[in-house]
């Protein structure tokens, strides 16, 4: 197996020589990818991974993805392992499973079974799709769009170049297992990757869809009847990629999460009380949520289900479809659950996602201690409950303190108006996550801060800055039942989620101009634990600037709630460029046009100004 003569073991003992061969292969094992041979020849690891993580925040993740020269794959941040016993068994069945011509093979020739690793796939497809941002052209399928008319139409697809992650991972096998100590390296090539879904394909699931318009659907509640055009379920058509035989297909369903909150609203509008008030309890490690004894709620999840498979059930890509004439779908009632789990309130209706919202950062072996942090700060959120009628909920008041003893670590933050190693750096992240998903819930927000410096990636004038106790988030469940907020992110996003029964608030927002403030300036700073020639820039420089964002918040029938202004001013961020001792400035190389630097300059970072 590999490197390893198990010939006469047994499977344990085959195992354990197996994972003694191989198992430290891994541990701490990375591999350095770059963009192009170009890029494999002239970029300074150590001063790329410096820029990275002096630049986490403050380059939007589209600019930043599109100036990457290189990635850094850890076996570990890929989940990467050696599945020794799939191994064994493989082993072990040469001569068992391939009858007398495979015993005769291995007793005269032998055998060898490869080693192979396996990992996280959703880790590695994050890896080749930020390559993809890079070096590529992510593939965009046709697909369909739907007006607020009720008319569908084509949308415009096109092949693309990618990253083959087949060839991917067994190049990063290959490299984990090599067992350098120092590392290995390759350069990342994006080959063709063709159409999933063509026109015609398109133009199948277009016409169904529409035919689906044409006709409409009812829905009966209570001996009320809602009959909806193709006008009112246009929002609700969503479209999936889905695999058929050798090929594939773009199958149409209802959109869930958004059918079920009108469908609701609905039923609330013609006087039926029935979405009944929850409340959430956390109790060893379980989400519990509860009702009132003998109240009852509309089964609209089991509804669209049926109108789900009524409407596209028969759909399966080719071009003999039919809907359903004049469909109708009955509402039911159901028994709440005095109590029952999250999983299954979700999955009954009784709760549903009341807003949602996600934010993308800059990942990288220069930036480990800021996700971690995101991940802590996220981790310490998650399951926390803004009690109904007025329940207020404050960040640090369920997190606590960014310090050490919470499980925090050093990383990039803003500090006195400039970016700083603190610890905690990165938790601002998950406040202004959190800001955005109450903004769009519509919930009265009480306290919040921008941060002193501009970040562009997050919405303009909608971040929030946290510093424990002094700068706090702060909003208000001002609904009938409790909220649960819930966190789940990955490598290089966070979402969070707020759960609960949907107070049907319309959040309108518009975002002003900006006004202009002072200029930035230009500081370099001479760092002589850096070598000589080493130049990068660590701050990049933006002017001061201020922004208001007005949202106003309405219930169904129109009536203004609550309406405030978020205001934010942001300072000047100074360029701050970090060099090494006797590093001449960039006027002097500039002038010295006959010689060329042996040193790791870079190119100055481009940063967004909002405009």
């Amino acid at each position: 197996m590999g490197s390893v003569d198990v010939s006469g073991m047994t499977a344990d003992e085959a195992r354990s020589a197996v994972a003694a061969a191989y198992g430290d292969r891994l541990s701490g094992a990375r591999g350095y990818i770059f963009a192009s041979e170009e890029a494999r020849g002239t970029v300074d690891v150590d001063t790329e991974l410096a820029e990275q993580a002096a630049q986490a925040e403050q380059l939007s993740v589209e600019e930043a993805r599109a100036d990457k020269k290189l990635w850094i794959a850890e076996a570990g941040a890929l989940g990467a392992r050696i599945p020794v016993s799939e191994l064994v068994d493989e082993a072990f069945a040469v001569g068992r499973a391939t009858g007398p011509g495979g015993r005769l093979q291995a007793a005269t020739g032998g055998v060898n079974v490869p080693v192979r690793l396996s990992f996280d796939d959703e880790a590695v497809e994050a890896l080749a799709s930020d390559i993809d941002e890079s070096i590529g052209r992510p593939r965009q399928d046709w697909d369909i769009e739907v007006d607020d008319e009720g008319r569908a139409s084509l949308v415009e697809g096109h092949d693309g170049t990618i990253v083959d992650r087949t060839e991917l991972t067994a190049l990063l096998t290959q490299g984990f297992l090599g067992g350098d100590s120092s590392g290995f390296s390759f350069v990342a090539e994006a080959g063709y990757a063709p159409l999933r879904i063509d026109e015609e394909a398109a133009e199948k699931t277009r016409a169904a869809v529409q035919a689906v318009l044409d006709e409409g659907i009812a829905f009966t509640f209570e001996g009320d009847t809602w009959q909806l055009s193709g006008r009112d379920i246009a929002p609700w058509i969503a479209t999936d990629v889905e695999a058929a035989g050798e090929g594939f297909y773009l199958a149409p369903h209802l959109d869930d999460a958004r059918a079920r909150a009108d469908i609701v609203q609905m039923i609330r509008d013609a006087g039926f009380a029935t979405a009944v008030t929850v409340s959430f309890e956390v109790a060893e490690g379980e989400v519990w949520v509860s009702a009132a004894s003998g109240s009852r709620y509309p089964l609209v999840a089991d509804a669209l289900a049926d109108a789900d498979e009524m409407l596209f059930g028969s759909f399966d890509g080719g071009g003999s479809f039919s809907p359903p004439a004049s469909p109708s779908v009955e509402i039911g009632w159901g028994a709440a659950p005095e109590r029952s789990t999250f999983d299954e309130a979700i999955q009954c209706g009784l709760i549903g996602e009341i807003s949602s919202f996600t934010t993308e950062y800059n990942d990288g072996a220069g930036t480990a201690s800021r996700r971690h942090n995101i991940h802590r700060a996220a981790d310490l959120l998650t399951d926390s409950v803004a009690a109904a009628q007025g329940g207020q909920w404050s960040f640090n008041a369920v997190m606590g303190e960014a310090n050490e003893g919470n499980g925090f670590q050093v990383a990039h933050a803003i500090v006195n108006g400039e970016y700083e190693d603190a610890i905690g750096g990165g938790i601002c992240q998950v406040a202004t996550t959190v800001f955005n998903a109450v903004f769009e819930a519509g919930y009265p927000v009480t306290e919040r801060r921008n941060h002193s410096l501009y970040i562009s990636s997050y919405p303009t004038g909608r971040d929030a800055a946290i510093a424990y106790p002094d700068l706090d988030l702060t909003w208000v469940n001002d609904g009938t039942s409790d909220v649960l907020l819930r966190t789940r992110y990955t490598d290089s996003s966070l979402t969070v989620t707020l759960y609960g029964v949907d107070p049907g608030y319309v959040v309108a927002s518009q975002t002003g101009e900006w006004t202009e403030g002072d200029p930035f300036g230009k500081r370099v700073v001479i760092d002589e634990n850096e070598p000589e020639g080493t130049r990068y820039v660590k701050t990049a420089g933006a002017d001061g600037r201020c922004v208001t964002v007005h949202r106003t918040v309405r219930d169904r029938a129109g009536t203004v709630l609550h309406e405030e202004d978020f205001a934010s001013s942001y300072a000047p961020i100074d360029e701050v460029t970090v060099v090494g001792p006797n590093t001449p400035t960039a006027e002097e190389e500039e002038a010295d046009e006959g010689s060329e630097s042996p040193g790791t300059d870079k190119e100055d970072a481009r940063v967004s100004t909002g405009d």
